[in-house]
């Protein structure tokens, strides 16, 4: 069977906005159909012990690490953290407290696995993807599955007044275009015959 190449959303939900350490946690997958018809089987999911964490699927920036818990028939849950990083790293710093300043603000609310499908069927609606190797997760903006939405923020203290002007100095260098905040590519459905389908970007 041609292996498939693909992607598919989840929700998450905000559990701890300290100031040294940033994490969340929710659903990477679940056995829901998706908006574009398809469907994962958690229980079939294999994935390494700790897995990169990106932003938009770029997997030249990424943004922290993602763990995930055992797989139920309810879904994989998984627990992330952005880190805190100096000034003296530059644009890295500018990338991860991007990214965190949109999970804090609710302008992401979702995430993404990034897998390889291992044993797959393909149905009147789409693909049910029976065994996957998961190999990243991201943070995405508009997510397939229909209950991908953000479920709780909890947030101890305000954002330090320097970390709304870094997230300010982003979006005005984002505006002249030098630094895209989000790559994302948008495939045209594709042919199932073919060896690779990317959807859901």
């Amino acid at each position: 069977m041609t292996e498939l190449a693909t992607r598919a959303y989840a929700c998450f939900e905000v559990k701890a906005l300290e100031s040294e350490r940033r994490t969340f946690s929710g659903w990477a997958t679940t056995p829901s159909l998706d908006r574009v018809g398809d469907r994962i089987n958690p229980l079939g999911a294999r994935f390494a012990k700790s897995i990169p964490l990106l932003h938009g699927h770029n997997h030249s920036a990424p943004i922290g690490t993602a763990t995930f818990g055992k797989p139920t028939a309810k879904g994989i849950p998984f627990d992330a953290e952005i880190p805190v990083v100096g000034e003296e790293y530059g644009s890295l710093r500018d990338r991860v407290d991007t990214a965190w300043g949109e999970v804090k603000f609710g302008m992401v609310r979702a995430v993404s696995i990034g897998f390889r499908a291992m044993k797959y069927a393909f149905t009147d609606t789409g693909v049910d993807y029976e065994e996957i190797e998961i190999y990243e997760l991201s943070t995405v903006a508009i997510p397939a599955l229909p209950d991908a939405v953000i479920t709780a923020v909890k947030s101890g203290a305000p954002l330090p007044r320097s970390f709304v002007q870094q997230l300010s100095r982003a979006e005005a260098v984002k505006a002249m275009g030098a630094v895209p905040l989000i790559s994302r590519a948008v495939p045209a459905k594709p042919d199932l015959g073919g060896a690779v389908r990317l959807v859901r970007s």
